[in-house]
């Protein structure tokens, strides 16, 4: 059978995915290879694939140092001309390492899935020794949403970094490519759901194959604790609070707010610690403590099936899992793709959003009763999971792939 490559870069939300679509890939057959940064590698091992050491690591302390950076609603500390130093030093310096890298992982690899922000070396790969690559993506706000601007496609900031690219691509011996176009692929796959969102006319070459869902091997076995289930047998159908590998300027005061709100509509809180750095420190005197319950990183199928509704930053994978779920929900966006994931949870009327530096805990409170733990919201939600659960979304992923390799 094929070796396939796949590479990816980001948090871990958009990792896992890409894990389980390397599972899948195994299961029939296939020599997987992940070329992902070093602290995922566990998780890649623990599926029982490999893992090649491939990008800039991205730990949760530098993270919660730099959460500044996360927040597109905060002041930038650095400025345009600083970031557009970064990404020539980039271009000059480490992409062509990078890909010398990558190159020699690849020489006997039958296929290359890049991921979004991979596809530059998707298509390099093909320049240089003729290698095909998909174009794959697990954020469809880029696929999905009106194209204007796109900073990738846009000529006007490509003729800033146009003649650091073409140095590079002569030092590496690559042919030059149509820059504006590169990541057109006639093999490009969505991993996300048509009844979640569908790709604007600009970008309908990618097939949609619904969300790649992620499961741990631990979980397979895996049973609450004794003092969570009390909780639930307290709290029964609480709240969860997530933000996942997001950190967050002022996790105190995160808290504090949610707490609160919580404490007014008579319902327990499940928090994930996550990158927010969320812990029992945090809750504020005049919240109940029993009333809070903190967990870290757990079968969240589980989790999502007991609680009332789940509150996030709107994280694309977390948004499907709570989907698949049938779980209402409460999206705070912080930057990126959020917004957009937000804007299809309101278009979908199966939750709604709010500012995350404006919501108090009397407003949330309304929010969370009026716009959120509603029948008609939970009947929504209900027959939207109905159609996601039905999509064999990595099924259709692999037939699509085995359809590109070279020997079919």
């Amino acid at each position: 059978m094929a070796k396939i490559v796949i590479s990816s870069t980001g948090t871990h939300g958009d990792h896992l995915p890409y894990i389980a679509l390397g599972v899948a890939l195994k299961e029939r057959g296939h020599r997987v290879y992940l070329a992902f940064r070093a602290s995922m590698h566990e998780f890649v091992i623990n599926a029982g694939l490999e893992a090649i050491a491939f990008g800039e690591e991205l730990s949760e302390t530098v993270a919660q140092q730099n959460a500044a950076d996360w927040d597109q609603f905060q002041p930038k500390h650095y400025s345009l001309t600083t970031q557009i130093e970064r990404i020539h030093h980039y271009l000059a310096e480490d992409l062509p390492i990078s890909f010398q890298q990558l190159l020699l992982d690849c020489q006997d690899a039958d296929l290359f899935i890049a991921g979004f922000q991979r596809h530059l070396f998707g298509a390099m790969l093909a320049n240089k020794i003729g290698l095909p690559w998909v174009a794959a993506s697990v954020t469809p706000s880029f696929q999905c949403s009106e194209p204007t601007q796109k900073n990738y496609h846009d000529q006007n900031l490509f003729n800033d970094f146009l003649p650091t690219l073409q140095e590079t691509f002569k030092k590496l011996s690559i042919p030059e490519l149509d820059w504006l176009n590169y990541e057109k692929n006639e093999r490009a796959i969505l991993a996300s759901s048509v009844h979640f969102s569908q790709p604007h006319p600009d970008y309908n070459y990618y097939q949609q194959t619904g969300f790649w869902f992620y499961e741990d091997p631990s979980w397979t076995n895996w049973q609450p604790k004794p003092e969570l289930v009390q909780f639930l047998q307290d709290y029964p159908q609480p709240l969860f609070l997530t933000f996942s590998s997001i950190p967050v300027v002022d996790p105190k005061t995160v808290l504090a707010v949610h707490c609160q709100a919580a404490q007014a509509l008579g319902k327990g809180l499940i928090v994930q610690r996550g990158w927010a750095n969320f812990n029992e420190s945090f809750i504020p005197d005049n919240v109940e403590p029993r009333s809070i319950f903190f967990v870290d990183f757990m079968p969240q199928d589980w989790l999502l099936s007991q609680v009332a509704a789940i509150i996030h930053h709107g994280g694309v994978g977390t948004i499907a899992r709570a989907l698949r779920n049938d779980c209402p929900m409460l999206v705070e966006p912080l930057g990126n793709d959020q917004f957009f994931n937000a804007k299809q949870i309101l278009n979908l009327k199966v939750g709604t959003a709010a500012h995350p530096h404006k919501i108090t805990p009397d407003g949330l409170a309304k929010i969370l009763e009026y716009k959120v733990l509603t029948p008609e919201v939970r009947d929504r939600v209900k027959l939207l999971g109905t159609k996601i659960r039905a999509e064999n979304s990595l099924e259709k992923a692999c037939h699509l792939i085995e359809s590109w390799l070279p020997a079919a």
